[in-house]
């Protein structure tokens, strides 16, 4: 008799045999990491993507599930998730931090350990001092005192450091220790400069997670912030260089999820545009809101506190990153700008092609060439259009949207004015998602800023029924001087579950606060759904995330 396997207790072995093979591989590239006995490289998505240069994720997920590893895994991880044993010790001059080293053997380094101590130095300085980061929280005398500690160890695979939890704090908080690769000759910069950019990028995740919070969904942001601490302490070193090639080959991908072994390195020069629009006091602010917030919403909220959008700013740092290589314009933009790749369009559209789909996933930006060279113009028209979807980029549950873009030489209604030559339409059902900015023969062509404190996504996302501090949503609406707009929220499959008369919560703000439950006062299932405000006949739409648990 054949006997067959429920179809549910087949996807849970499907599933178990998933997870035993994600650990194995986590085991694997640790343990490679750490000794010469396995040979491993991290998957690439690029075929000549390099290794991970931080392994703070690697180190920190293989801690955090040490329990769900086999017995004889658990005893060779036991031996490598301590403190490194070695020989001596020493204190930086500003007595800030104590370097652990070997002096002779494997793990001797191979730089001056005098330059090292003063670049440490240099770091707290920088990053506590001039900037204004606290302290990470100390560990008490585990290193001997209760100075951060620095451990040099050979890694390999061309990893240049990690930053490893050792105590948990309340909040999701954590103790850290930092190991730093022995001489940097596997790794792309070498030496006592890539020791110099480790030290500075592995001390603000200790920061991080000791005084904000460690959150592993947001994990790209802590390394955008560390690996842009990397440029704002050592300019001269641009290790950072040498990651970028995978943003800008690949721009319409996902910010907060481009699913690269290399998530975060590739855009320091996000954290590099927002300090020269803003200043540095930005990034911080960003980190002061992490605790309650996911990293995309943190970034927009401190946003729109210095007076602009989201939207707006990552549409402009589209622009910031076109003007590149052999277009960078001296004194504009990027100081860097010549060093940099030349971004990559999503497409490349002659006219005869037009009006075209796409497909746009969300927080990102799309590049549009269009070549016109009907009629003797011989124009290049480029068209950035941002998807500023932060619901679907903090949970992807409905990652594309698809929208109709057009260009026009003639005047039509419901285009948009690029100048005297040339239209544009969008045509997206959740168009207040989407901006655009244009450049048109290598020059800017559009590009208003925003008013004042205008409120362009629902807040916080995702709501979070347990989550006490955040029982209502803020909702953009139009600004009116009724004090009310009319508010529906519809499911993803376009169920009304939702509708009345909202009052404006703040006149300043332009937003309506929403209680998150039907019109029975009942709560909803997790999910996405849709919001819609009105007033008069101006519109707004956009997507919001729930989670009941």
């Amino acid at each position: 008799m054949t006997k067959h396997i429920p179809l549910f207790l087949l996807f849970l072995v499907l599933v178990s045999s998933t997870q035993a093979q994600n650990l194995d591989s986590l085991y694997n590239l640790f343990v490679g990491i750490r000794t010469n006995d396995i040979p491993v490289k991290t998957t690439p998505t690029l075929a000549d993507e390099p290794n991970a240069k931080c392994g703070f994720q690697l180190v920190n997920n293989v801690k955090l599930n040490f329990d769900k590893f086999t017995k004889d895994q658990q005893r060779v991880l036991n031996t490598l998730l301590q403190r490194p044993a070695t020989e001596t010790s020493m204190v930086t001059p500003g007595g800030y931090f104590r370097i652990h080293y070997d002096t002779t053997g494997q793990h001797a380094p191979g730089y001056d350990l005098n330059e090292l101590a003063q670049a440490l130095d240099s770091v707290y300085i920088m990053e506590v001092q001039e900037f204004g980061y606290p302290v990470p929280p100390t560990d008490g005398s585990l290193g001997g005192d209760d100075l951060y500690d620095i451990y040099i160890q050979t890694l390999n695979r061309g990893l240049y450091g990690y930053t490893e939890f050792e105590t948990d704090l309340p909040g999701n908080r954590k103790i850290c220790f930092t190991v730093i690769e022995n001489d940097f000759e596997e790794c792309n910069t070498k030496g006592i400069d890539g020791a110099k950019v480790t030290v500075a990028h592995e001390y603000h995740h200790a920061i991080q997670t000791g005084n904000y919070i460690y959150r592993s969904s947001d994990v790209f942001y802590y390394e955008i912030t560390s690996a842009s601490m990397e440029e704002f302490v050592f300019d001269y070193v641009n290790d950072y260089y040498f990651y970028l090639p995978y943003y800008f080959s690949k721009p319409e991908k996902t910010f907060s999820t481009r699913n690269t072994s290399l998530d975060g390195y590739d855009l320091a020069v996000w954290n590099i545009y927002l300090k020269d629009r803003f200043g540095l006091d930005i990034i911080k602010r960003t980190w002061e809101l992490m605790p309650e917030n996911n990293a995309l919403v943190a970034i927009a909220t401190a946003i729109e506190e210095y007076g602009s959008t989201f939207k707006y700013e990552l549409n402009n740092f589209g622009v910031w990153t076109y003007f590149t290589d052999y277009r960078a314009k001296p004194g504009e933009y990027f100081e860097e700008a010549a060093n940099y790749p030349l971004i990559e369009p999503l497409l490349n559209v002659p006219p005869d092609v037009l009006p075209t789909i796409v497909y746009s996933a969300p927080v990102s930006n799309n590049f549009i060439v269009y070549a016109d060279n009907l009629n003797g113009s011989n124009d290049t028209l480029v068209s950035i259009i941002t998807n500023a979807d932060i619901a679907n980029g903090v949970h992807a549950l409905h990652p594309v949207l698809e929208f109709e873009f057009d260009l026009s030489t003639e005047y039509q209604s419901d285009y948009y004015r690029i100048n005297e030559n040339y239209y544009s339409n969008t045509d997206c059902m959740y168009g207040d998602l989407l901006q655009s900015l244009y450049i048109l023969n290598g020059e800017p062509v559009t590009g208003d800023e925003p008013a004042q404190n205008e409120e362009e996504f629902a807040y916080p996302q995702p709501l979070n029924y347990s989550n006490q501090l955040h029982n209502y949503i803020r909702i953009p609406v139009a600004d009116n001087e009724s004090g009310t707009a009319d508010l529906n929220i519809y499911s993803v499959s376009m169920n009304l579950v939702y509708s009345g008369s909202a009052d404006i919560y703040d006149s300043t703000s332009k937003i309506v606060r929403w209680n998150a439950r039907d019109n029975n006062g009942d709560k909803l299932p997790s999910g996405v759904y849709i919001y819609v405000t009105k007033y008069n006949d101006i519109v707004k739409k956009g997507k919001i995330v729930i989670f009941n648990e």
